[in-house]
C-alpha cells in the first residue's frame, strides 16, 4: 500500500511536462513538410513513385480495385452505389482539391462527397493505411491551422 501512495505523491509533485513530452504536430509545434497539403504529398517524387492524383485517377478510369471499392462504399451516402471507375479528368489537376469538390460536393446526388471519401481513403485501414504508416494519420498534413485567426483550411494548388 505504501508503494501506491509514493506513486500518487510523485505524480502530484512532478510537473505534467516531466511525464510525457508533447507529440510533434506538423504546423503546430513542428515543421510542416507538406504546407500545400494534397499537392505536396501527391507529387511525382524524384526516383520514386508517381503519387500524383492525375496518375491515380487515370488508373481508375477503367476500374478501381474491388477491395478498395467495397471499403469506400461505407463512406458514401446511403442509397448511392459506387460504380468502380472514375471519369477522365484533365483540368481538375490545376486546383486540387477545390476542383475535385466541384463534382464531389456535399450535396451531390451522383458523386460521393469529397470529405468522407478522403478520410476513408486515408484512414479507414487503420494501421494498414499508408497514410497512418507513413504519417501517423496526422490531420495537419491536410488541414492547416491559421494560428492567428484560429481557423482551419485545406490548401489548394496545381499538381506538381
Amino acid at each position: 500500500m505504501k508503494h501506491h501512495r509514493l506513486v500518487v505523491l510523485l505524480l502530484a509533485v512532478l510537473p505534467l511536462s516531466a511525464l510525457a513530452a508533447p507529440r510533434a504536430i506538423p504546423g503546430i509545434n513542428a515543421k510542416d513538410i507538406y504546407p500545400a497539403g494534397c499537392v505536396d504529398c501527391h507529387a511525382k517524387k524524384a526516383g520514386g513513385a508517381d503519387m500524383r492524383l492525375s496518375t491515380r485517377l487515370a488508373r481508375w478510369n477503367g476500374s478501381v480495385d474491388p477491395k478498395m471499392l467495397a471499403a469506400m462504399q461505407a463512406f458514401v451516402p446511403k442509397g448511392m452505389t459506387l460504380k468502380g471507375k472514375h471519369p477522365p479528368v484533365t483540368a481538375a489537376v490545376k486546383d486540387i482539391p477545390a476542383s475535385c469538390a466541384k463534382c464531389h460536393s456535399a450535396s451531390s446526388k451522383t458523386m460521393p462527397p469529397l470529405a468522407p471519401l478522403m478520410h476513408g481513403v486515408h484512414l479507414a485501414k487503420g494501421d494498414q493505411s499508408e497514410f497512418v504508416k507513413q504519417f501517423q494519420g496526422e490531420c495537419t498534413y491536410c488541414h492547416k491551422l491559421n494560428k492567428t485567426a484560429g481557423t482551419w483550411s485545406i490548401p489548394n494548388g496545381a499538381e506538381k
